[in-house]
């Protein structure tokens, strides 16, 4: 059995070994997070530079299980001549997760985006302005006795019908795409509710950019308050009277909106900060009309606090709110395609690792849509996700193998990655029309109704 000097020697890299990633996701960078977290550890072969790799592997893959990231690092090494390796059991492995820190992972989360924000060069957001997406959406989890105490199932499911959700609020970067936050916690609070734990990062002068369930009058004002900007759908509980406010232009006016006379708990406010909130709100509406084929055919409208019909004209507005519905794409590359939409904690702490852990590899991912785009001169919002991520679940094992010691071939062997995910084009298709219905039947059977104890007890009369 080799030593712990020589494993710390073999894997003493990014286990992609992608170059891009080793600026912030090296052994000196993850380690120096854990002592700086205030983590201890033994020396031993899962040590945290080890542990994250192959969590980063687990998420990565499409298997998602335990055995499979340890018996793919161990092939890794087996491939590069070594003979004496660990053991292939998982529990030493599923261990050492437990006892990562979770915040270890979020900082490498942020070192992503950062990291992604500054090979930016050319960018001035939209009219000159920083724009976050924000948008919602839940997980469910493994039914057991600490997630459902953490996570409860939603109210109408049976008992042992149901499984442990999770809710959660991520933004995104308009520009990149990256997620640059998340905000997790039960079903029972509202977005809004979540979408508050994140305020710290949006700066004076940004926009944000939601659907109508953000459409609040006390967030659009306490947003405002911070000089950060609101582009969100016209809530359907308001009317819009474009005879009533000040004409700006064809479908685009300025109405003034009354602070709510009374105050609720859900609002997420105290009595004394809603009477702190000004007496009116000036609110620019925009109508939209021309709705493309394939999209709702209802108009809609869009409510902001950008009131300036110059600075930021109508039709912006509306290009810009079409582009939304890019956080609902993010959100299925993230849940769909990475596979987060199920996860496989059995307890709460090792569940938040597993979002924050997809997040960065959705983060990784989008790292490389980058690269690729900027070196071949494509537009990024037009390049594969999906087509991403089998390229370099295909191309990893061998860019791992050769990048500790056979650099030029890593090098063009990269090259020949990023070349790929560039030509990766998807195509602009505005007149395709595809009906949200499904061509293949699911199976005929019959939904639980009960645990799945009872029907052990008495026999399932629907059992073939």
């Amino acid at each position: 059995m080799a030593s712990i000097r020589e494993w710390k020697q073999r894997i003493n890299t990014n286990i992609l070994g992608i170059p891009a990633l080793d600026e912030f996701l090296s052994a000196t960078a993850i380690e120096a997070a854990c002592r700086e977290e205030g983590h201890t550890w033994r020396r031993s072969f899962w040590s945290p530079l080890v542990t994250f790799n192959t969590f980063l592997i687990q998420v990565l893959s499409a298997e998602k299980t335990l055995r499979a990231a340890v018996a793919s690092l161990l092939a890794q090494l087996a491939a590069s001549g070594e003979s004496s390796l660990p053991s292939g059991d998982a529990t030493a492995y599923c261990q050492a997760r437990r006892r990562f820190p979770e915040s270890v992972i979020g900082r490498m989360l942020r070192h992503s985006v950062t990291h992604m924000r500054a090979r930016i060069t050319q960018d001035n957001g939209w009219l000159g302005r920083r724009v976050w997406m924000v948008d919602g959406s839940a997980v469910s989890m493994p039914d057991t006795p600490p997630l459902q105490q953490a996570f409860p199932q939603p109210s109408g499911q049976k008992i042992g019908c149901g499984f442990p959700v999770a809710q959660f609020v991520a933004l995104f970067c308009w520009t990149t795409g990256a997620v640059h936050d998340i905000a997790i916690d039960t079903i029972r609070p509202h977005e809004l509710t979540l979408f508050r734990r994140l305020w710290h990062h949006l700066e004076p002068g940004c926009v944000v950019l939601a659907d109508r369930a953000y459409c609040a009058y006390t967030d659009m004002a306490l947003l405002l308050e911070r000089e950060v900007f609101s582009v969100i759908r016209l809530h359907q509980r308001r009317k819009s009277d474009f005879r009533a406010g000040k004409r700006l232009g064809s479908g685009d006016c300025v109405v003034q909106w009354s602070r709510p006379k009374q105050w609720k708990p859900g609002m997420g406010i105290t009595r004394e900060e809603l009477e702190q909130l000004p007496g009116t709100l000036s609110v620019r509406l925009v109508r939209v009309t021309e709705i493309p084929r394939g999209f709702r055919a209802k108009p809609m409208v869009i409510a902001t606090t950008l009131l300036d019909p110059v600075e930021t004209p109508a039709d912006e507005i509306r290009s810009l709110y079409r582009d939304r519905w890019t956080a609902e794409l993010n959100l299925r590359s993230l849940k769909t395609f990475l596979g987060m939409d199920i996860l496989r904690g059995q307890t709460p702490d090792v569940v938040r690792k597993e979002i924050t852990m997809h997040l960065l590899a959705y983060n990784l991912i989008r790292l490389l849509m980058w690269q690729a785009a900027a070196e071949y001169g494509r537009d990024l919002h037009r390049l594969s996700f999906t087509g991403t991520l089998h390229r370099l679940r295909s191309a990893w094992p061998m860019l791992a193998l050769l990048s500790g010691r056979r650099h030029a071939e890593a090098a063009a062997l990269c090259g020949v990655l990023l070349a790929l995910i560039g030509h990766d084009h998807v195509p602009d298709r505005p007149e395709r029309l595809e009906p949200r219905r499904r061509k293949r039947r699911p199976k005929n059977y019959s939904l639980l109704q009960k645990p799945r104890d009872f029907y052990r007890r008495n026999g399932d009369p629907h059992a073939r």
